[in-house]
């Protein structure tokens, strides 16, 4: 039997893990519903034995993960007092130590956030000294993280979205540890402050878009694959001169690449 939890409405819950799949049913065979990333905050609804249902605070997903994904804080991870460093690398290293030599506590993905602890400002220091979700501190390296979050252009987010080429493609994947296709363009969308829904027939029918011919289309247009609005399968981004990047199993090649128009895409 399931059971609603009526814990104290104080606990605040994170995921404490680099990634956690979010499975359709408490069990680990289960279908993978989406993902969550390291730093993430949720919302407990319900446990059953060892496993949570969560909800996303950033798009109101539900899913089940292990008990051991999260933890629980009386406060906030960051407020507006703290200094936030975003990891700005599709993966980044956290040390014990101020040295590599001794290898990585964790590796956790794109925009997980980190507590900084010092320096705090600005400085030339290779190493910054963090505390993570769970309290315990650690080092990053400057060169992984940003300490300035800002809201990119559209043309710096399509530049960005090179980085990602080569990622795998991942059911439900959220993270930059691999992404599916409509994972993918919702986080290069966050890039910009914009805050799309999880799946694609739910982005296609976001209010915040309107539809253009093929031949009107720009850098940063999403494309959407599908027999009619109810039938979407896939999405993309456009990249300009007839060619789109996304998140795929298509074309033999089940990773994130760039596909020209004139192909079809298979998600």
């Amino acid at each position: 039997m399931l059971h609603l939890l009526l814990g104290s409405l104080s606990l605040l819950y994170y995921i404490n893990a680099p990634v956690t799949a979010m499975r359709e049913l408490p069990q680990s065979k289960s279908e993978v519903a989406s993902e969550a990333y390291f730093s993430e905050e949720v919302r407990l609804l319900e446990e059953k034995d060892d496993w949570m249902k969560i909800e996303t605070t950033a798009d109101k997903y539900q899913g089940w993960v292990r008990k051991e994904a999260l933890c629980t804080r009386d406060a906030p991870f960051l407020d507006s007092s703290m200094q936030c460093a975003w990891v700005s690398r599709s993966a980044a290293h956290l040390y014990a130590k101020e040295d590599t030599v001794y290898g990585p506590m964790l590796t956790v993905p794109f925009e997980s956030r980190l507590q900084v602890i010092e320096p705090k400002g600005e400085s030339n220091s290779r190493w910054i000294k963090v505390s993570l979700v769970d309290g315990q501190e650690g080092y990053i390296q400057r060169g992984d993280v940003t300490l300035v979050s800002r809201r990119l252009s559209c043309e710096e987010m399509c530049r960005l979205s090179l980085q990602f080429l080569g990622l795998p493609y991942t059911w439900g994947g959220r993270s930059s540890f691999g992404y599916d296709c409509s994972g993918f363009v919702q986080m290069l969308y966050r890039q910009m402050k914009i805050q799309l829904p999880r799946d694609t027939k739910d982005q296609i029918r976001w209010e915040g878009f309107k539809e253009v011919a093929l031949d009107q289309l720009e850098r940063g247009d999403l494309i959407f694959f599908g027999l009619s609005k109810d039938q979407i399968r896939h999405v993309g981004m456009c990249m300009g001169n007839n060619q789109f990047i996304h998140a795929t199993v298509g074309e033999n090649q089940p990773y994130i690449h760039i596909s020209n128009l004139s192909e079809s895409a298979r998600s």
